[in-house]
């Protein structure tokens, strides 16, 4: 299966005997390339205070910014260093069990289980732009819930009294398919009709409220 990384290995030997069986990983992309100059600013910056504040040991050693290329070295690894934490949340993928979904795995007390009990399966949508811009941008609500790091398209859905949204720029048709197959094999017949709305997606012009 595409996307099974060591993380989402990990949470299928864990959750395996709640949830069942692994059917779909959906993955989220979003590098934040326009951070980098940024971050790399910042790293002169502080490698620039540095020199100032290392005292000079002598008189008869060279004064502040003596190693050009030690100075421009340390600022660019600095700055690299501090981009990669942006990284962190870059990434991002939504799990379909036969049973439920989860999110935000990596760590285990940030873990989202959402079994399908709890799901209004009539709330299930995707969406998606015109201009390619992020749709989750456009989706207001008094509780909202961002799973996703950023993309084109949408998957929304109701649960515990927040409305739940994974944008991607992958296509949401085989997401929605395995949610619906998870429905139909745990014998939700109902809830299988209830999403049949979900497709196609509908297309955002403006700020759109869910509730």
């Amino acid at each position: 299966m595409r996307g099974r990384s060591w993380l989402v290995r990990r949470e299928e030997r864990t959750l395996g005997p709640e949830l069942g069986r692994l059917r779909y990983v959906a993955s989220s992309r979003r590098i934040f390339w326009k951070a980098l100059i940024p971050c790399l600013v910042v790293g002169f910056v502080f490698g620039t205070i540095a020199e100032f504040v290392s005292p000079i040991r002598s008189t008869r050693e060279a004064g502040h910014f003596s190693d050009p290329a030690l100075f421009v070295t340390a600022g660019i690894l600095t700055g690299l260093v501090l981009w990669g934490m942006t990284l962190m949340g870059s990434f991002r993928k939504l799990l379909v069990f036969d049973r439920g979904m989860v999110a935000k795995y990596s760590q285990k007390h940030t873990r989202v289980v959402i079994p399908w009990s709890d799901i209004a399966p009539e709330s299930l949508k995707t969406v998606t732009t015109g201009d390619g811009s992020d749709p989750d941008r456009r989706l207001t609500a008094r509780r909202k819930v961002s799973l996703g790091a950023g993309g084109r398209n949408a998957l929304v859905f109701q649960a515990r009294e927040a409305f739940w949204v994974f944008a991607s720029d992958e296509d949401p048709r085989p997401l929605v398919m395995a949610v619906q197959e998870s429905l139909r094999d745990a014998g939700m017949a109902d809830a299988v009709r209830a999403t049949s709305g979900a497709l196609p997606a509908v297309v955002l012009t403006g700020r759109t409220a869910l509730d």
